[in-house]
Parts: structure tokens; C-alpha cells; sequence
């Protein structure tokens, strides 16, 4: 799998559009489109901005092995300046990532239910 095939899958397992990405990378969604598409290669900082953001090794986005690694950065401190997510929102990933599968659809429905009151 070639590395933008990699970068479009990362990005679409974790619903985001292109325009969304761009926003938290702080990359033009042009330049994700022709990531993507394999028209142009990203650079290291580029690579780094997806591993930082994604939590995974840069081995997993070239290719190199299957296995997205256990990567925990804090983005907001890397050398990008990447500010992905605010304080509040990092305490409820993780706390989110403890769960079990059915506790996490609970949360999900409990979500949708406000989301739908806010409308």
C-alpha cells in the first residue's frame, strides 16, 4: 500500500473529511488531496504532523509494518504547533478509550440523544 493509500485510510477509519484534517494539521487540503491521490509526497514534517496526530509510527505510515504502534503524543507541544483538541476533550478520550465496547455505545447513544436536543 503506498503511503497516501495509508493517509486516506487513516483518515477516513477516523471519519474526518480532508477539509477537517486540514484544519487540525494545519495543512492545506489541496496538499491532503494530492497526498492522497499520490500526486505529491509528504515531507518529514508532514509525516510527523500525521503520526503526532493519528498517535502512530512513522514506520506504520510508509508502510513498513501493519501495526500502528502505541504512540502517545502530547500534539499541542510538538514542532508544528499542531493544537488538535482542547484539555476537556483529551480527559474524555481517554476516558472513552478505557471502556468496553458496550459501555462505548452507550456513550455514543447518550451523545447522539443531546446532539439531536441541540439540533
Amino acid at each position: 500500500m503506498s503511503i497516501g493509500e495509508i493517509l486516506k485510510n487513516l483518515r477516513k477509519e477516523n471519519g474526518l473529511t480532508q477539509m477537517q484534517l486540514s484544519e487540525r494539521l494545519k495543512i492545506g487540503q489541496a496538499t491532503i488531496a494530492c497526498y492522497e491521490n499520490g500526486k505529491r509526497e509528504p515531507t518529514i514534517a508532514g509525516l510527523i504532523a500525521y503520526a503526532d496526530y493519528f498517535e502512530c509510527t512513522l514506520d506504520y505510515l510508509s508502510g513498513r509494518t501493519d501495526d500502528l504502534g502505541n504512540v502517545t503524543v502530547n500534539a499541542e507541544k510538538t514542532q508544528l504547533g499542531i493544537n488538535t483538541l482542547a484539555d476537556d476533550e483529551l480527559r474524555l478520550i481517554k476516558k472513552y478509550r478505557t471502556l468496553k465496547s458496550s459501555d462505548k455505545s452507550k456513550v455514543e447513544g447518550y451523545l447522539d440523544g443531546i446532539a439531536k436536543q441541540n439540533g
